[in-house]
C-alpha cells in the first residue's frame, strides 16, 4: 500500500529515496470494513483520508432520506478536517461502501510531518490544488446537468464506481428515484443500439 502512496506522490514531483523512506516511516494506514462509519453529522472531523483500495461514500440524511453527495474510489482525497480550526461539526456522513485501505492524515500529524521535512509543503500545495478543483469540478457537472447527463458522465468517466455501489446508492447520488434511473438505462442502452 504504501508503494501506492509513494507512486501518486511521484505524479507530482519525483520523489527521492530519501523523501521516498520519510513518507514510509510516517505514514498511518488502516483497513476499514464495508459499512464502517468514517464520519457522522454532528461530528467533528479530525481525520482526513486518501482512498488506497476500496470506496466510502459521503451522504447527508434530508427528510428521513439518504442523499449522497460524492463517492471517493482509489487516489481520492477525503478532506473534511481541512480548515477545522474552528471545530465545526460535520453536516454529513462517510461511510465505507466496500472493505477500504485508507491513509489517515490529520493536521496535527501533518504540522509535525512538515516541520521536520519542510521539503514536503510545495507537493501538499500541489495536492490540495488540484483537490480544489477536482471538487469544483464535481459540483459544476452536479449542478449543471439533468440525472440522465450525471449518469452517462458516470458510465464515461466512473464506471468502475458503478459496477461498486448499489442501484438505490446509484440513484441517489445521481438524484432521481430508482425506478427514474432503470428508465434512464433503458433509454441510453435503446439510444446506443439504435
Amino acid at each position: 500500500m504504501v508503494e501506492k502512496l509513494l507512486t501518486y506522490f511521484s505524479k507530482f514531483r519525483p520523489l527521492t529515496p530519501s523523501e521516498k523512506e520519510d513518507i514510509a516511516k510516517d505514514i498511518n494506514i488502516r483497513k476499514f470494513s464495508k459499512r464502517q462509519i468514517l464520519l457522522k453529522e454532528g461530528q467533528v472531523a479530525h481525520d482526513n483520508y486518501f482512498v488506497l483500495e476500496g470506496c466510502v461514500r459521503q451522504y447527508i440524511i434530508k427528510d428521513g432520506s439518504e442523499r449522497i453527495t460524492n463517492f471517493y474510489t482509489e487516489e481520492d482525497w477525503i478532506l473534511p478536517a481541512i480548515g477545522q480550526t474552528n471545530q465545526q461539526m460535520s453536516e454529513f456522513y462517510l461511510d465505507c461502501v466496500e472493505d477500504s485501505v485508507l491513509m489517515i492524515a490529520n493536521e496535527k500529524d501533518g504540522s509535525e510531518f512538515m516541520k521536520t521535512n519542510p521539503k514536503f509543503l510545495e507537493l501538499s500545495q500541489l495536492i490540495l490544488e488540484q483537490e480544489i478543483l477536482k471538487q469544483q469540478k464535481h459540483f459544476t457537472i452536479y449542478q449543471n446537468s439533468t440525472p440522465e447527463e450525471r449518469y452517462l458522465h458516470l458510465l464515461d468517466k466512473s464506471p468502475d464506481l458503478i459496477q461498486k455501489i448499489s442501484q438505490i446508492q446509484l440513484s441517489s447520488f445521481i438524484g432521481v428515484k430508482p425506478e427514474s434511473l432503470s428508465r434512464i438505462k433503458k433509454r441510453i442502452f435503446k439510444n446506443r443500439n439504435t
